[in-house]
């Protein structure tokens, strides 16, 4: 049972989480319409390969991801069942996005180092070690909420879960994030004051990674950081709403910085 104070608390919370979750929503959907232009000219005119297709997962999965978001925080008559549906699917879908993401930074990461094969080897390892320990930490943790009956007439449902199993995934998904940083950093330091190298798209691409790479770690902080600290009733909820953010910001930066890759290896071709 909740007291009176945590039923406010709870309502100050929720409240402010649902307006959090507006301004995302209208910022994702505010930069698509702004840059409509640019999407049918990298759609239409850059070859179609397999980075390509990330990116449309990063792009368009991301509006059902959000919609779906925006569905469980103002429909205010979802049961539990629905509630736990709608909590798996976008926990499903928030995952791919996350892994196409951060395949994408890792195929740039390997285009850093030129392909080398013994860093694409490293970098796969590392990849794949990451997805099958999360997987098993999920698996054997209780990686499903306990959903509720809300104790307050502003969402549906009220999420509690285990807070252990977010922390450990979260916590090794800022360990490989370290690892793509450093090397990333390590071949900026060797291309421009060891080598001289000025290459204006190695920068770009350096240049993306970092930015990259550095908000994945501080998402990832973030999250452990509210899950560890906040106590339970609320760090839950508020996790998840900066694992929702985390999710939408990688797919902004996806997006928008392949984008900008493109255009800069067009004017590179022209300038040729």
């Amino acid at each position: 049972m909740y007291s009176t104070e945590d039923i406010v608390e709870l309502e100050r919370v929720f409240l402010n989480l649902k307006y959090a979750s507006v301004v995302v929503t209208s910022c994702w959907a505010y930069d698509y319409f702004l840059t409509i232009s640019d999407e049918v000219a990298f759609l239409t005119q850059s070859q179609w390969k397999w980075a390509k297709f990330l990116y449309l997962v990063c792009r368009y999965l991301t509006c059902v991801f959000l919609t779906l978001t925006m569905l469980v925080a103002f429909q205010l008559t979802m049961s539990i069942q629905m509630c736990q549906v709608l909590y798996s699917v976008n926990t499903y879908l928030g995952g791919v996005i996350m892994l196409c993401a951060e395949g994408v930074f890792l195929a740039r990461t390997c285009a850093i180092w030129e392909f080398r094969r013994r860093m694409m080897v490293i970098f796969l390892i590392n990849g794949a070690m990451y997805v099958i320990i999360s997987v098993i930490v999920l698996s054997l943790g209780r990686a499903s909420p306990t959903i509720t009956k809300s104790p307050i007439p502003l969402t549906s449902c009220f999420y509690t879960g285990d807070n252990v199993t977010i922390i450990i995934v979260y916590v090794l998904l800022a360990v490989l994030e370290i690892q793509i940083w450093c090397f990333t950093v390590y071949k900026a330091a060797t291309s421009y004051w060891l080598e001289g190298t000025h290459n204006r798209l190695l920068e770009q691409l350096i240049h993306h990674n970092v930015i990259y790479v550095t908000c994945g770690l501080v998402f990832s902080l973030a999250v452990i950081l509210t899950t560890v600290l906040i106590k339970e009733s609320d760090g839950f909820m508020i996790g998840k709403f900066v694992r929702v953010w985390q999710v939408t910001v990688h797919a902004f930066l996806v997006t928008k910085m392949s984008r900008g890759l493109w255009r800069t290896a067009q004017r590179r071709a022209y300038q040729g």
